[in-house]
């Protein structure tokens, strides 16, 4: 299932979130999963090309 996983040492269940930021948005973003899990797994990579349109922007609650 898409947006769902395993973890490999302990097999338990965890939840994952894909998502596409500009570079001035990094920082809200990474003290926004700071607050919910200071120990979240967290990679980052820049994104040289993507398809597709834009979402309108919605404040983060």
């Amino acid at each position: 299932e898409r947006g769902y996983g395993k973890s490999g040492e302990k097999y338990y269940d965890m939840k994952i979130i894909y998502t596409i930021v500009t570079r001035l948005e990094i920082g809200r973003l990474k003290y926004e999963i700071e607050k919910i899990d200071p120990n979240a797994f967290v990679v980052m990579v820049s994104v040289k090309d993507m398809k597709g349109g834009m979402i309108k922007k919605r404040t983060l609650k």
